[in-house]
């Protein structure tokens, strides 16, 4: 999964970088605790990937909001999508109940869905910020 990291993901804001990294790294964990239906670690793994999720769109946000970036309503509305998508699937999960196909969805989510983000909405506030840092 790692291999889906390319520099070309990277926005050059140190702090947002490391933070996609490591978000990177816990989906693959999230892949391979569920390729091994170890749903203990499944939903260990995912409570924290919904957690940094929040954490790291705030940390995104504060930087908007700091230095008056002009797309900074269109970008939280993506954040408040991938954020509800993520709490429908803590529904689900909470339900005990974990079938073959919504695992397949939450990791296609997870590793298609940011990709894109990265690349087509993170890589433009990069090149704004990086004027401003």
């Amino acid at each position: 999964m790692l291999g889906l990291f390319t520099d070309r993901l990277l926005i050059c804001v140190d702090k947002i970088d490391e933070q996609h990294i490591k978000l990177f790294n816990a989906i693959e964990q999230f892949r391979e605790a569920c390729n091994d239906r170890d749903w203990d670690e499944v939903i260990r793994v995912f409570n924290f990937l919904k957690v940094y999720f929040e954490n790291h769109f705030k940390d995104e946000e504060e930087y908007m909001v700091k230095y008056m970036y002009s797309g900074y309503e269109e970008h939280k509305a993506e954040h408040n999508l991938f954020l509800r998508k993520i709490y429908a699937f803590d529904s689900v999960l909470k339900m005990n109940y974990i079938s073959i196909t919504k695992i397949m969805e939450m990791n296609e989510f997870f590793t298609e869905n940011f990709v894109m983000h990265l690349s087509e909405v993170d890589s433009k506030l990069g090149v704004f910020l990086n004027d401003k840092l």
